[in-house]
């Protein structure tokens, strides 16, 4: 049986269940500092398949920009749940708890703010890893 880690957004409206998590790591784009209004996002990366809304759907609300991901929230209290990247999600790991992953890489340093300290040994990428 694949690993699952629960999530909820900061209401409790909307919960979701993450299957067999690829990796977790940083964002730091002005997209996601904008988003989050700290640093960056700490996302949890999962195959579409694997991700799932257990309640609350229909509090979700989508935020659509043009030739970015769409990101989904909850329409009560604001919470970031996922970004929806086609065949992979980028779910906020702020709403999850026991996540046993640690960040294994940081994406879009190149913009990150003037004050953000960035710590550990996970690899920086100016902005996306080679592929």
């Amino acid at each position: 049986m694949s690993e699952v880690v629960h999530g909820a957004c900061l209401c409790g409206k909307v919960k979701f269940d993450v299957h067999a998590p690829q990796a977790m790591g940083v964002c730091h784009c002005t997209r996601c500092q904008r988003w989050t209004g700290g640093p960056g996002s700490t996302v949890l990366v999962v195959a579409a398949k694997n991700f799932k809304v257990t309640q609350g759907q229909d509090s979700m609300k989508r935020y659509h920009e043009e030739d970015f991901s769409d990101r989904y929230f909850c329409g009560h209290c604001g919470s970031g749940i996922y970004a929806d990247g086609g065949e992979k999600y980028y779910v906020g790991a702020g709403g999850l708890r026991d996540v046993k992953l640690q960040p294994s890489f940081h994406i879009q340093v190149a913009y990150k703010a003037p004050w953000d300290q960035i710590a550990g040994s996970a690899p920086q990428f100016p902005e996306w890893p080679p592929s």
